[in-house]
């Protein structure tokens, strides 16, 4: 067995070895010797190079004081009947709920399994293991509370990386933010200032002159197009917007009103489902409609604009369609048509940057969905994306 042992260099000490901050453990029991027994049974154990720390608490009144009073908690081996029948409940209740820590592993250790049902007590009160005390041996203790802390290691770490990519995408979004608005307004004066340049000089200079001052203007007009595209693409979908229960029948109502002069004008037709309350930024998916809607009207044929709203609930989402008997799209178009500055080209319509789907996409992401693009040339398009059921 020799072979398989780590063993510690002679001149290192125990307190070299096993200088991590000890994993804390909050063992909550109204039998002093069920305390006892679970350090003794738990005296050797280290896990990631840090032995145990034990708080003991009597009753679940004394378990809340010495939680609040020790943060760090990874791990509660948790009785049930303490100074009432459902104390431990009440207490892995406060722990969920109340504080609302949900990292902390929970172990219930009963000696009266049938005053709570291990499926209702695991699915209610969120206890991450159910064990009877007579069952849990040495060994078997030891295996649950590795399992445990491995969990809880490994669901701090994913949330500090999640923290620090928070951080990440806050910078990258006020550094867009910043330099898109700066840009914008700069290039706003050049093409104004252009413009009177071009006015007060076309009388007095040479064709070619004539020509060359045209295209510095267009090209000015089309970079401040692009920036403007860029500025409000960082300024839609920004992931920490709060999320509310949000209407999507009043919505659409709202997004036709702003759009009904157009409407009105093209005799457009709708076909709305009943609209679900899903959880999101109302910004957000007013815009994600409002984008869909108007490409709707933009790209119409010559028939007036026929324009579909469809919701389905599937599984855990809800699958949305937003549908219309326009122009269509061609193969190479649909393939490329949330690139973010891609051009749309026809005849029968102004060329933009293509930006609006691209804006959709990014919202429909942040709130856990996909986005599709189908269609023919001359069959209309369907644009089809999912957004998750309030849980």
């Amino acid at each position: 067995m020799n072979d398989v042992l780590k063993l510690r260099p002679e001149n290192d000490s125990p307190a070299d070895v096993f200088e991590e901050t000890p994993w804390q453990i909050l063992v909550v029991d109204d039998d002093e010797e069920v305390h006892r027994i679970t350090e003794l049974a738990l005296s050797e154990f280290v896990y990631a190079n840090r032995r145990l720390e034990f708080i003991n608490a009597y009753s679940a009144i004394e378990a809340r004081e010495k939680l609040l009073a020790n943060p760090g908690v990874a791990l509660i081996l948790l009785d049930v009947v303490m100074e009432t029948d459902d104390a431990g409940l009440r207490f892995a209740q406060f722990v969920r709920q109340d504080i609302g820590n949900s990292f902390i592993r929970i172990i219930l250790r009963t000696g009266q399994p049938g005053l709570a049902p291990e499926r209702h007590v695991l699915t209610v009160y969120d206890i991450n293991d159910y064990r009877a005390k007579t069952e849990l041996t040495q060994d078997r203790l030891y295996t649950v509370v590795y399992t445990a802390l491995s969990s809880y290691r490994d669901m701090m770490a994913l949330a500090r990386s999640r923290q620090q990519l928070v951080g990440v995408v806050e910078e990258l979004e006020t550094l867009s933010e910043v330099t898109s608005r700066s840009f914008r307004q700069a290039l706003k004066t050049l093409v104004a200032d252009t413009q009177v340049i071009y006015y007060e000089l076309e009388k007095d200079i040479s064709p070619t002159q004539h020509r060359q001052l045209q295209d510095v203007l267009e090209l000015s007009r089309e970079l401040f197009r692009k920036v403007d595209d860029l500025a409000r693409y960082s300024e839609s979908g920004r992931y920490n917007e709060l999320r509310v229960p949000v209407d999507l029948s009043t919505l659409v109502d709202d997004v036709r009103l702003d759009l009904r002069e157009s409407i009105e004008e093209m005799q457009a037709e709708f076909d709305c489902d009943d609209l679900p309350v899903v959880m999101g930024s109302r910004r957000q998916l007013y815009q994600v409609f409002y984008n869909l809607i108007s490409n709707a009207l933009r790209f119409r044929s010559e028939q007036p604009p026929r324009i579909g709203i469809e919701a389905k609930k599937d599984m855990d989402v809800w699958r949305f369609a937003v549908s219309d008997n326009g122009i269509g799209i061609s193969d190479a178009d649909r393939q490329n048509a949330f690139s973010l500055f891609r051009r749309e080209n026809s005849r029968d319509v102004p060329a933009s940057s293509g930006v609006g789907l691209n804006i959709c996409r990014k919202i429909v992401r942040w709130h856990g969905g996909t986005i599709d693009l189908k269609g023919d040339p001359g069959e209309g398009t369907r644009v089809e994306f999912t957004l998750p059921l309030i849980s």
